[in-house]
């Protein structure tokens, strides 16, 4: 009994946590590198513990991300250890501060801490960088630039790139391939594409990565890049759309009958932001116009705008020159481009009346068909007897001449034996068979054979 209790007590202590009091603590680190978030965890210990609400700090949004629960031994009872794990990104220094909890009916109150947030700036080493550069760092709205993002390294372990977040910019990644330099050294090189949403100056921060040294073994660090500053204008005459294109119109026909669709579909290709690009519209004076369908595809280092439409009307109708204005980014300047317009023809239905000559005229084909059809089928049945009788013949000329050439009356009566049944007289002959001598066997052998070839 006392080893069963000492191994209770043992099992206890080792997974089950012994504290001998009730009592709350904040845990968050003593700074971090700005733009990063801030993870802090509140921690409570009773029988019955109740959280306030956290929703702000110091004017920052406060995100709860979990809660887990952990059994412990208050005053040899089992209790609750509750923890909850909060998140904000603060852009200066800030102080989480002393949290008012209820445990076990009483308030207790945490230790207020406060939290250093750096300035990131870029990572010095002889044995690894990281950088970013930018294709323009004076951009339009919605204009497309390539971002590079390259870790250079001698020897690491391992390492861990993270994907950038920049607010107020779009960003795609176009490609990613690691290689080494002419120095020997590892690359590792990711391309973006990024746009900005809205004019401004703006701080694109550093990216980051984890890396784990080689030496000393499995030690891990943050790493930065630069930061990047760039001014974003606006396009002139508030337009949306930078780049280069071209804009092209097609219809399925020009010439239909009344009330039958004609499919006109636009296509704008080119480079710029046509992401951001609002939908084309088309206004066709005395015909319905339907909207069907609108892709935006990437192919290669062009972006493709395909809008189809179908348009109904009961008389002649013109679709009209669709235009477009942009800004070009490479001639610096503003350009309009067309379509050109479509003259649709409406015919009236015509319905084609049949004349009672051509209904004479399908009755004889029908009768003609149906003869036809008899005289085809008479001409198969008389080929088929006749290649049947053909193969009779030959058949009967192979036995007359087998039957021929046999000489013995016992080797001759085996021959003959399966044909019993098919004639009364042959069934004679063959009886008789037996019983003749042979020189009588010949003239018998000679009747038989008829009758069976015949």
């Amino acid at each position: 009994m006392m080893r069963k209790n000492l191994g209770n007590i043992i099992f206890l202590l080792l997974f089950i946590y012994f504290d001998a009091h009730a009592w709350v603590k904040t845990f968050a680190p003593q700074y971090i590198m700005k733009t990063e978030a801030l993870e802090f965890t509140v921690v409570a210990k009773g029988f019955n513990v109740k959280f306030p609400k956290v929703e702000y700090i110091d004017g920052y949004v406060v995100k709860h991300i979990k809660t887990s629960h952990e059994a412990v031994i208050i005053n040899a009872k089992k209790a609750d250890k509750l923890s909850k794990i909060y998140s904000l990104t603060p852009d200066k220094d800030v102080t989480l501060p002393a949290f008012n909890i209820e445990v076990d009916g009483k308030v207790e109150k945490t230790q207020p801490l406060h939290v250093t947030v750096k300035k990131l700036t870029q990572t010095r080493s002889p044995d690894y960088k990281l950088s970013m550069d930018i294709s323009n760092k004076t951009p339009m709205v919605g204009e497309k630039l390539t971002l590079h993002v390259k870790l250079v390294y001698k020897d690491l372990q391992d390492y861990d790139l993270f994907t950038p977040v920049f607010n107020d910019f779009s960003l795609q990644e176009l490609s990613d391939k690691e290689y080494k330099n002419d120095k020997g050294e590892w690359v590792e090189e990711i391309v973006y594409d990024i746009a900005p949403q809205r004019s401004g100056t703006f701080v694109l921060y550093p990216a980051k990565a984890k890396i784990e040294l080689s030496i000393p073994k499995h030690k891990k660090r943050n790493i930065y890049s630069n930061a990047l500053t760039l001014s974003v204008t606006v396009i002139p005459n508030n337009l949306s759309i930078v780049g280069s294109y071209e804009l092209n119109a097609s219809v399925n026909t020009k010439f239909i009958h009344k009330n039958q669709p004609v499919k006109f579909t636009l296509y704008l290709q080119g480079s710029g932001n046509i992401n951001n690009f609002d939908d084309l519209n088309i206004r066709v004076p005395g015909a319905t116009v339907y909207e069907k369908s609108t892709k935006k595809l990437h192919k290669g280092q062009r972006d493709i705008y395909q809008k189809s439409f179908e348009i109904v009307s009961d008389k002649n109708f013109t679709i009209p020159s669709v235009s477009l204005q942009y800004f070009d980014i490479k001639e610096k300047k503003i350009k309009n481009i067309n379509t050109q317009a479509f003259a649709i023809t409406v015919k009236d239905s015509v319905r084609v009346k049949t004349t009672t000559k051509e209904e004479k005229l399908t009755i004889m084909e029908k009768i003609l068909y149906f003869m036809s059809g008899v005289f085809v089928t008479l001409f198969l049945i008389y080929m088929y007897k006749v290649l049947k009788n053909t193969k009779t013949t030959d058949k009967q000329k192979r036995v007359k001449k087998e039957l021929q050439n046999i000489q013995s009356k016992e080797e001759f009566l085996k021959k003959v034996v399966p044909y019993l049944g098919k004639d009364r007289s042959l069934n004679r002959l063959i009886y008789t068979l037996e019983n003749v001598e042979n020189f009588e066997f010949k003239k018998l052998k000679k009747e038989i054979i008829t009758y069976i070839c015949k």
